[in-house]
């Protein structure tokens, strides 16, 4: 991927991000995960020469994302806008968020091919950033005030992101340059 088509995909990612967090704080997550749709549907229309393991590797990230979700969850480390009370789920913008992701390991991703460290302290410092920054949107809700979440949402990430990659290789591997 040449470096300015991946810059444009993490930016395209970015501005999905925004949206869909923004849809969700804000009482309107199917129109705000419309652009979340709309980078993944660019995403398979540049990935078009090996379009079916792509499909199937978003698919898993997707899978994957939502289980862990169900699990910071479940564990009470985060509460998300549009959650009814006992609900085991994401919203749908959170699976929106997903999909968006699920994009980036083959795309503007991909030089981190296996490099594992990098990955899990890319995950340790991003993964928490990211969550907390949709709490202060109001897309979310972190119970925990001394900061333990953020210490498990780190953990998480530092697992979660180089199993994704390792995904990536396995369902959908590609040349990187």
């Amino acid at each position: 991927m040449n470096m300015l088509l991946a810059l444009f995909q993490f930016l395209a990612f970015d501005a999905a991000w925004f949206a869909a967090v923004a849809g969700g704080a804000g009482g309107w997550p199917w129109l705000g995960s419309l652009a979340a749709v709309a980078v993944a549907g660019c995403h398979l229309w540049l990935s078009r020469g090996a379009l079916w393991p792509e499909v199937k590797l978003m698919l898993a990230i997707v899978l994957f994302g939502i289980v862990l979700e169900a699990g910071l969850m479940a564990a009470g480390v985060i509460r998300y806008a549009g959650a009814g009370p006992g609900q085991i789920l994401p919203p749908v913008w959170i699976w929106a968020l997903w999909l968006g992701f699920a994009t980036l390991p083959n795309g503007s991703l991909g030089w981190l091919t296996g490099r594992w460290l990098t990955q899990a302290l890319l995950g340790v410092v991003f993964g928490p950033l990211a969550y907390w920054t949709g709490a202060k949107m109001g897309a979310a809700e972190l119970p925990d005030p001394s900061g333990s979440a953020l210490v498990a949402i780190a953990v998480a990430w530092a697992l979660a992101f180089p199993a994704i990659m390792m995904l990536a290789q396995s369902i959908s591997p590609r040349r990187q340059t």
